[in-house]
């Protein structure tokens, strides 16, 4: 019970926007953690997803799904086979 009572005291002495242009005004430093990121990372993201070369991940989807086809036949013509040996047993 102790630990929540000093996480709520650490919670009611957040500083005030107030008592931060005081403080900031005898000189000391405060490291500002904005609740939301800065708006140049919006940007970055959209180019980012333009710069995509979006034919070469076309042909790997291709590959990768072909290579699954592959795999779902022939585990499906082994299932097939041992479905007939157990019909001869």
């Amino acid at each position: 019970m102790s630990n929540l009572h000093s996480f709520a005291e650490l919670y009611q002495q957040k500083i005030t926007p107030q008592a931060q242009a005081e403080a900031m005004a005898e000189g000391e430093q405060f490291e500002l953690t904005p609740s939301y990121p800065p708006l140049a990372i919006v940007p970055d993201t959209i180019s980012w997803f333009n710069d995509i070369d979006w034919a070469e991940q076309r042909q790997r989807a291709r590959s990768g799904l072909n290579n699954c086809g592959l795999v779902i036949a022939v585990l499906g013509q082994k299932l097939h086979d041992l479905g007939v040996f157990l019909a001869k047993v």
